[in-house]
């Protein structure tokens, strides 16, 4: 039996009285993502839909712990850029051999997101395989929480706030203001969701992916403050942030919730697909096809480094080069893809020939409605 409901609405009278610039991303947008996931829920997995009101309600309640619970703090942002091992591919994704390098305080300190998405999603399995829902519920929209976050740029890196650059206060115009100006526009469209056998791999990859955003949102910053005379509350700067910054957070949305649908329906699979109240005999799930970005090798190069993928036969893909400051470099693949896998070279040049100078490039292969990206570091 599910035995939820005192307890939801015990949380959800609590919630209500918080205000909402208490939430990472806006409570509103944790919202929105948890559900789209529920909308996005496979087929053989659409029961679970059941509980949409808690999945979306409970959607903040890991903000709401910070205050109260130790160590809750930490397990939404990761300063990954404060890593010199992040910009060379090399951190290590594993908690304890991070903490083997860096020592526990610097990872702590530093937020664990990644870490905790893997731990929270080890919970659901567990739940799920007990056919607790109360838990399995919790944990889920838990799971949506922190997927949320990671899927905001400034989680992800050390200059959170602008702080380091003179643009105190980015955090609140980016992730709540702003959004809130635009809600309605950041509903995501459906997608198809797909199985993670690896979920704390995936976090990384999708850190590497949302990276990038970092430079965007700062540079935005800067250009609707110039746009709007110095001001950063007036509507002039909000409508110059959201001109440049609205599709990028779109996508970002979108993609979060897609993940997040992916991952309760990939802890469902782990526990063994329990049939959930309500149904009877479902379905074994049906394999989904490959889709995979090998890390470049050698990594860092001189000369030239091989970057191996895999798509769904037939499948249509693109891989790209990319600069720190989001430049196309040069395209490495456009066309159908090729079952069990290729590998492709980059020699270090662009589209003409030119050697790229020497720095940090992120390689993003796209392919199916689906995205993965990778870093390489050229020497000089």
């Amino acid at each position: 039996m599910f035995r939820s409901r005192p307890v939801f609405a015990l949380v959800l009278a609590f919630l209500v009285l918080l205000p909402a610039g208490a939430f990472g991303w806006g409570g509103d947008v944790h919202r929105i993502i948890n559900q789209g996931a529920v909308d996005n829920l496979p087929a053989a997995f659409q029961e679970f839909g059941q509980w949409s009101a808690n999945l979306v309600d409970l959607s903040t309640a890991a903000d709401e712990r910070k205050s109260s619970t130790p160590g809750e703090s930490i397990r939404h942002y990761i300063d990954i850029d404060s890593y010199p091992t992040f910009f060379t591919g090399t951190f290590p994704h594993d908690y304890d051999a991070a903490v083997a390098m860096y020592g526990r305080y610097t990872v702590d300190n530093n937020g664990v997101l990644p870490w905790a998405i893997e731990d929270t999603y080890q919970s659901l399995v567990s739940a799920f395989a007990a056919h607790d829902w109360t838990t399995a519920v919790a944990k889920a929209a838990d799971l949506g929480h922190y997927v949320g976050d990671l899927h905001n740029p400034l989680h992800d890196t050390e200059n959170y706030d602008g702080q380091l650059t003179n643009q105190d206060g980015i955090h609140s115009r980016y992730e709540s203001n702003m959004t809130g100006r635009h809600l309605a526009e950041l509903v995501p469209a459906p997608g198809t969701v797909f199985y993670y056998a690896d979920p704390l791999e995936r976090a990384f990859e999708w850190i590497d992916g949302q990276y990038p955003g970092v430079a965007e949102i700062l540079a935005a910053d800067l250009a609707a403050k110039q746009a709007s005379g110095g001001s950063t509350r007036s509507t002039a700067y909000y409508d110059a942030l959201w001109q440049a910054m609205g599709p990028h957070t779109q996508a970002w949305i979108r993609d979060a919730s897609l993940r997040v649908a992916g991952l309760w329906y990939s802890a469902w699979i782990d526990a063994g697909s329990p049939s959930l109240p309500g149904t009877v005999g479902i379905d074994p799930p049906v394999p989904v096809a490959r889709f995979r970005l090998s890390p470049a090798s050698p990594n860092p190069f001189l000369g030239s480094t091989t970057i191996g993928f895999e798509v769904p036969d037939g499948t249509p893909a693109r891989m790209a080069v990319y600069s720190a400051d989001g430049r196309l470099i040069r395209t490495l693949v456009d066309g159908a893809g090729a079952s069990g896998g290729r590998a492709v070279t980059w020699n270090g040049a662009d589209e003409w020939g030119v050697p790229a100078p020497a720095g940090l490039y992120y390689i993003r292969l796209t392919a199916g409605g689906r995205t993965a990206t990778g870093k390489a570091l050229r020497l000089r």
